[in-house]
């Protein structure tokens, strides 16, 4: 006899509940600002909001991260020739890498 076994992905609904809960708690901090700074964070949160498979603010999702990780990539190739040219130190170096890591936390992934 088989078993009618199947995962509905416990983790992964958590994981949207939680999601969605704090980037519209976000969105609710700053509802009211209209400034252009707003207005890009807003719309960063707003699409983290839908998934990446959902029609045209996936597919601008998916060509911001394209976009975002050939920069980051570029500007670790830059700061590596840097290093390996003597133009910049270890200490230098290593804050550069840093803030690249932070700049790609930042912009944040999602399996898809």
């Amino acid at each position: 006899r088989a078993l009618d076994l199947h995962d509905d992905d416990p983790v992964g609904r958590e994981l949207s509940a939680a999601r969605e809960r704090a980037l519209r708690a976000g969105l609710a901090t700053f509802e009211h600002d209209r400034s252009p700074v707003a207005d890009t964070i807003r719309e960063e949160f707003t699409t983290r909001l839908v998934p990446a498979r959902r029609g045209r603010v996936g597919a601008r999702h998916s060509a911001h991260a394209a976009i975002h990780h050939a920069a980051l990539q570029a500007a670790r190739q830059a700061v590596l020739a840097m290093r390996a040219n003597d133009e910049i130190g270890d200490d230098a170096f290593h804050l550069m890498e840093e803030e690249l890591d932070r700049l790609e936390m930042a912009a944040g992934s999602e399996p898809e």
